[in-house]
């Protein structure tokens, strides 16, 4: 493969910006991996060459949040087995299952959730301290969710993150920073399996991916500094973003079906 120092510079600075996105919002595979298909990686080396970056900026992003406290670990790793189940399902599913019915079906649902994001009044942290769900409902949602979640990962992809902490916020009782935390333990779960099974078969280019993992680092730690100092307002105009992102890829994705 051929690859110049400027497409390699250019998948860095995009790989930084996607792990500053991604990690107050998730969704940042929107934005790093069509920077290594830019550069004329075939698809599964585009892929896997992705999951090495984002493993290793996510890892920072965990440490970071988990020193701030903001990560509920009780529900963060029941969520993360889940999604290790959940994205193993998922890419056997794809096997059989058309992906365009689940992207079509995504589509419907992306204009509900953003009215459910901008009218859902946040509480706050005294009244969640108030009101905690009990410890076994928390940690069955928090299952169900790696399942469903870490199962779309496997299938589809993009924006599982972002889909993580919207679920959270709208079924656990925590706020917008704490949801962001979570859903990048749960996440990295799915991205983990992912990840190995495209380094067994040689599918990560280290020669981009290396240097793109460095930059990832730096937009992961200056994305949950962000996400700390704004807090859940930050996320949630984030979280829009994203939104928005991930209704116009899909509905490019399935423009391709039409004939």
């Amino acid at each position: 493969m051929d690859l110049t120092f400027f497409s390699i510079v250019t998948v860095c600075l995009l790989c930084g910006l996607a792990a500053f996105i991604d990690s107050i919002a998730g969704g940042g595979g929107l934005i790093s991996l069509p920077a290594y298909l830019m550069i004329g990686l075939p698809a599964q080396f585009a892929a896997g060459s992705n999951k090495f970056s984002a493993c290793i900026g996510s890892s920072v992003a965990i440490a970071r949040f988990a020193k701030s406290g903001k990560i509920q670990w009780s529900q963060a790793l029941v969520g993360m087995s889940g999604a290790l189940i959940g994205s193993f399902a998922g890419t056997s599913l794809a096997i059989w299952l058309p992906e365009h019915l689940l992207k079509l079906a995504i589509v419907g649902a992306l204009p509900f959730v953003a009215v459910f994001l901008f009218l859902k009044k946040m509480p706050k942290d005294a009244e969640l301290a108030e009101s905690p769900l009990p410890f076994w409902k928390s940690t069955f949602i928090s299952l169900i969710i790696g399942l469903i979640f870490g199962a779309y990962d496997g299938l589809v992809g993009p924006g599982t993150g972002t889909f993580i902490i919207l679920a959270s916020i709208a079924l656990l009782h925590i706020d917008m920073v704490t949801a962001s935390a979570n859903a990048k333990v749960i996440n990295f779960a799915s991205n983990i399996s992912s990840l190995a099974v495209f380094a067994y078969h040689g599918n990560v280019v280290l020669r981009v991916a290396l240097p793109a993992a460095v930059f990832t680092i730096i937009g992961n730690f200056l994305g949950v500094k962000y996400c700390l100092k704004y807090g859940s307002k930050g996320v949630r105009k984030m979280l829009f973003i994203v939104l928005a992102l991930l209704f116009t890829k899909l509905i490019i994705d399935l423009c391709s079906y039409i004939p």
